[in-house]
């Protein structure tokens, strides 16, 4: 699991972010106080302002913790904050959460919380890496039941007695979907903040070709960088990749930078997808474009001077668990965060990618051994 936290999630109609302390009036007047808005949840109306802002200070601190997901529904069109989307209940054991959600009676009917729970349950897929998000409601409440529908949940049951809310005693109508009810081979599109380093101004983009390369055996192929520079001392996992060259197509920067880096050729199977994201300190937009990459042969390399005297770059072979541990160790510093919130949703895209190719491999393989056997 990614514990990248509560990050800025934009669809056609709304801005998904966090909370702040001057959310306080518009929650207050826009739902926390409507008593027909809390009818079917398990909180009881604001009594005053002073209640919505004391629990919207207790929200704001828990925002240091990358597991904690909860976002204030802002509406473009007004500029005002009409609701709230969270993660109720996390299991990382299992990779799943339970989501809970409310919004102003003015923008009921429009809409716009099937349009927001499509977006955070994609977030929660592609950057997160859970594979199951559930939701439920009570029986006499099938509006709520029909948000989920629309955002492409399914009904998997109804537990008589089992929950309580603000009419009582109540049967809950639970709703999922799991990660495999999705495309796996749909290309990612993601974007994230940078949460470490205040934002100021970004004055450059940088066009990145990127790869996540696999060998015969099934390892996976990475970097390692020892930099001690503007970001601080930091050891750091990444895949290998750098900046796309004038008059260079994609395809051709990424055979480049892994023969340099990694020193080795390769077939490229598929893009696996787009990550959008900033490093804050240089003022930087990073456009980062990830492939799948099998290994067909292994060569030298040819690391730039910068490559060998500031970053001390070295090979990491490691099978997808020791990938993973390894990009949450790095963590302990801002970086390593920023990298890991970047490359985990694409390292684990990766394994799906091959996963379903392997089952299919393997489906194709039984089905002709049956109908020889068959003849």
């Amino acid at each position: 699991m990614n514990k990248v936290g509560t990050q800025k999630i934009e669809t056609q109609r709304m801005i998904l972010r966090r909370f702040n302390i001057e959310d306080a009036d518009d929650m207050y007047s826009n739902w926390a106080s409507d008593p027909e808005v809390t009818k079917y949840l398990t909180w009881p109306v604001h009594a005053s302002v002073e209640v919505t802002r004391s629990l919207l200070t207790d929200w704001v601190t828990r925002y240091k913790d990358g597991g904690y997901f909860n976002w204030v529904m802002e509406y473009k069109e007004t500029g005002k904050v009409i609701g709230n989307i969270s993660v109720v209940k996390l299991n990382e054991s299992i990779e799943a959460a339970d989501m809970g959600y409310c919004m102003s009676r003015a923008c009921w009917g429009k809409g716009l919380m099937p349009e927001a729970l499509t977006a955070v349950i994609k977030y929660l897929f592609e950057v997160v890496g859970l594979n199951r998000v559930a939701a439920c409601h009570d029986v006499k409440n099938p509006k709520s039941g029909r948000v989920m529908d629309k955002a492409g949940m399914r009904q998997e049951g109804i537990l008589r007695a089992a929950g309580k809310n603000n009419l009582g005693i109540c049967d809950e109508v639970w709703h999922a979907i799991i990660r495999e009810d999705r495309f796996v081979n749909s290309e990612l599109n993601i974007e994230l903040q940078d949460t470490e380093w205040s934002f100021e101004t970004t004055d450059h983009d940088r066009m990145i070709a990127r790869a996540t390369c696999f060998d015969d055996e099934g390892f996976f192929y990475f970097v390692r960088a020892e930099r001690d520079d503007d970001f601080g001392k930091a050891t750091l996992i990444e895949t290998s990749g750098g900046g796309v060259e004038e008059g260079e197509d994609l395809h051709t920067a990424i055979k480049r930078e892994l023969k340099e880096e990694l020193g080795v050729d390769v077939n490229v199977l598929c893009k696996i997808g787009v990550v959008s994201d900033y490093y804050n300190l240089i003022h930087r937009h990073n456009i980062n474009n990830y492939f799948l990459c099998k290994i067909i042969s292994f060569g030298n390399q040819n690391l730039t001077k910068d490559e060998i005297e500031d970053f001390h770059l070295s090979i990491l072979k490691m099978s997808y668990e020791e990938a993973v541990q390894e990009y949450e160790l790095r963590r302990e510093t801002k970086l390593g965060r920023l990298i890991a919130n970047r490359e985990l949703p694409i390292l684990m895209r990766a394994k799906e990618i091959i996963d379903s190719v392997s089952r299919n491999v393997e489906r194709w393989i039984l089905s002709s051994t049956v109908r020889r056997n068959c003849m």
